[in-house]
């Protein structure tokens, strides 16, 4: 039997998400206020996200999101977990069809989620329900100072900064350029960065790229972490290396002593970035591959 988040007292749910993932490659553990707080952050529906039940107990749960960008409805699965007592018993294969049917109904074209690198049972799985991989992202940390590198007369390629400028602005005002990027996971979208921030790099006033970031603050009120989120350069630049080179180097300057340094789904495609982070001194801490479904 299924049941709705909506329908069930949140401390339930907020157990066996807690239960769930007791084991997993990454620390998910939460209490109710950051749990609610996914909820809003990252545009959860209670009323799509399900709980399967088995002999009365809470067995499986998956959490769903729905979003339409430029016309299209996509459908995100923002966490799927069978209780460990329950495993192997073709748990996680109805928790995959309910979801399906239920992003169909509501009008989705497109499924999306994340799976880590190295949970081979659960990609599988997946795969078994049509989804396909898009390619992996990685987060990467810092341990220790920043080292900003220098820039290579490559990375330069000659290019010309007159006329060119640095704008900070809400993450939401990347929305508006012709080549934002909604292709990554769905954390990364700008709706999902409710307090986040975006650089803009631009000459002449034709925009050339972006990069989203967020500013984390204690509980008084002082800056704890920069967490760095993908972007995207225009197609047509001349050394995109350079443009990468004055974003990142921008973002990463209001750090300073104890603020901790971060990236969430940066592309493993993106090597531009990639290159900088790495000469910092960034560190990869783990590696997740995007998947998606066509819906037809």
């Amino acid at each position: 039997m299924f049941r709705t988040l909506g329908e069930i007292p949140l401390q339930d749910t907020l157990a066996a998400w807690n239960a769930g993932f007791q084991d997993y490659y990454a620390n998910l553990q939460m209490d109710c206020r950051t749990f609610l707080g996914r909820f809003h952050r990252e545009d959860l529906l209670p009323e799509e996200s399900i709980m399967l039940y088995a002999d009365g107990q809470a067995v499986g749960f998956t959490l769903n999101g729905l979003r339409t960008v430029n016309g299209e409805t996509m459908a995100w699965n923002g966490g799927t977990a069978v209780l460990p007592a329950y495993r192997g018993q073709g748990m996680g294969g109805r928790l995959l069809e309910e979801n399906i049917r239920r992003y169909r109904l509501a009008g989705a074209q497109t499924a999306r989620l994340e799976a880590f690198v190295q949970n081979e049972p659960a990609i599988a799985l997946y795969e078994k329900y049509g989804y396909r991989g898009q390619g992996t992202t990685l987060f990467y940390t810092l341990d220790g100072e920043l080292a900003v590198p220098a820039e290579s007369e490559q990375a330069s390629g000659g290019y010309e900064e007159a006329g060119l400028q640095i704008r900070e602005c809400a993450a939401a005002e990347a929305a508006a350029l012709p080549f934002y990027d909604y292709s990554g996971p769905w954390q990364t979208h700008w709706p999902s960065l409710k307090d986040g921030r975006c650089l803009i790099a631009e000459q002449n006033g034709a925009a050339l790229g972006y990069v989203q970031f967020r500013r984390v603050y204690s509980g008084t009120g002082q800056l704890s972490g920069i967490q760095l989120y993908p972007g995207k350069l225009r197609d047509d630049l001349p050394a995109g290396g350079r443009i990468i080179h004055l974003l990142l180097s921008r973002i990463f300057s209001y750090s300073g002593s104890g603020v901790s340094l971060s990236t969430v789904h940066t592309p493993a495609s993106d090597s531009g970035t990639r290159s900088w982070l790495e000469a910092a001194g960034f560190s990869v801490r783990s590696e997740l591959l995007h998947m998606q479904r066509v819906l037809d």
